[in-house]
């Protein structure tokens, strides 16, 4: 009997770890790209302010 509840304490734990570790694999997973708006948007500024600049220069 001792040894029937030993096993079933032991998959029980086993049971435990594996959920845990499941747990654990799911942070890690790769997560879907989203776009990169706040980059896109400073690319855009940075674009118009360069590009203000040299038609000031051009245009003198």
């Amino acid at each position: 009997m001792s040894e029937k509840g030993k096993t079933l304490v032991e998959r029980h734990a086993l049971k435990r770890l594996a959920k845990v570790e499941k747990n654990k694999q799911k942070a890690y997973e790769k997560k879907p790209r989203e776009i990169p708006w706040k980059t896109i948007i400073m690319g855009v500024c940075f674009t118009i302010i360069l590009a203000m600049i040299l038609l000031q220069t051009f245009v003198r």
